[in-house]
């Protein structure tokens, strides 16, 4: 039986100055581990297995490691005691969410801005860490900010069954700014896909024949630099490992190698055959990419 060794112990160190030397290519050559969440970590609350021990190892060999998240549900805190359930130490400088990224693109652009939010408690949140003067009149708006309004069972919540209509008045009458925290169509949750921020992105563009002036999550490079800043690296230096396109052409956007593994959302069917998208590395599971 062929001995499967796990990184970083001194088999695969082996393996990988071999390869290096080869010219050959493997992810666990890169510096700096950019993950996405839901779908390749973790499915809602339950752990993809070996997620922490993939994660563990990773920094025990000296890899920076960063996750990054287009969910526009949650906020950085929630997502600290989250991690904890999963058994995944992290501390915010660790995370790179959606909510948060956007939150800072609209307070750096227009500090104190009067913004109408169409999404949920997470959102809300990062927006009034961000010193974002939050509004309920559609009418007085100057920024609209989009995510999902999706309950976890992929139902309108009962906190946006009208906000949906005053977001369209906002950005009809009030001209205001039209931002959105990530443009997913659909987020894995245990029950199975649900409809994502980009059924709302895509009900508004129609509605109003436009589109958003700004995109903040994957696979635009806005979150994307947020999470390189943090590791301090190159893109060539990274990797980014996700479970869905965006995840893939953010890599591509940016120049990050990218890591496809099989245990979210999207098939790779899909993604290959159907989004024409060729991601550098393929696996089924995180866990994978450490064994060699």
């Amino acid at each position: 039986m062929t001995q499967v060794h796990l990184y970083p112990d001194a088999g695969t160190e082996q393996k990988l100055r071999t390869f290096y030397s080869e010219g050959r290519d493997h992810p666990l050559l890169r510096k700096g581990f950019i993950f996405d969440v839901d779908g390749v970590l973790c499915w809602d609350e339950d752990i993809v297995p070996g997620s922490p021990e993939a994660i563990a190892r990773l920094r025990q060999g000296g890899k920076s490691v960063i996750f990054i998240s287009n969910n526009s549900t949650k906020s950085r805190v929630d997502y600290i005691s989250k991690f904890e359930r999963l058994g995944i130490p992290i501390t915010e400088q660790d995370l790179v969410l959606s909510t948060y990224a956007t939150a800072r693109y609209v307070a750096q652009e227009h500090p104190g801005a009067r913004v109408y939010m169409l999404g949920a408690a997470g959102l809300r949140k990062e927006l009034e860490l961000a010193g974002l003067n939050l509004i309920d009149d559609p009418f007085q708006a100057q920024y609209v900010v989009v995510g999902t309004v999706f309950d976890g069972n992929g139902k309108i919540s009962e906190e946006n069954s009208r906000r949906i209509t005053d977001a369209l008045q906002a950005l009809y009458y009030a001209k205001a700014k039209f931002i959105a925290a990530n443009p997913d169509r659909m987020l894995p949750t245990k029950g199975g896909v649900i409809p994502d921020t980009g059924a709302v992105i895509g009900a508004l563009s129609y509605m109003l024949e436009r589109q958003p002036d700004a995109i903040i999550g994957k696979p635009t490079p806005h979150i994307v630099q947020m999470a390189l800043d943090r590791t301090g690296l190159k893109p060539e230096d990274c990797v980014i490992v996700g479970d869905m396109d965006t995840d893939m052409l953010a890599g591509q956007h940016t120049g990050i190698a990218t890591v496809f593994v099989r245990s979210g959302a999207m098939t790779e069917e899909m993604l290959r055959q159907q989004l024409g998208i060729s991601p550098d590395f393929t696996y089924d599971k995180v866990i994978d990419i450490l064994q060699l």
